[in-house]
């Protein structure tokens, strides 16, 4: 008797599909958990917007006034 262990996302917690598994075997993370494709592109953008926002909050060194005046 085996039992058979289906990987599923640690953020939405479903099944992952074929490609998101042969993905996390051919390309293996160090993060512990699998992640499906959808959550990690999820991930990903909120870290763009991260570091963006972060960018330009650097840049923002001139103190323009609202308003044009």
């Amino acid at each position: 008797m085996s039992i058979e262990i289906i990987p599923i996302c640690y953020d939405c917690n479903e099944e992952l599909s074929n490609w998101d598994r042969f993905l996390n075997r051919k390309y293996p993370n160090t993060l512990g958990y699998t992640l499906c494709s959808r959550c990690e592109k999820k991930r990903e953008e909120k870290i763009i917007k991260e570091i963006s926002q972060s960018v330009a909050d650097d840049l923002d060194f001139y103190d323009f006034k609202k308003g044009g005046k």
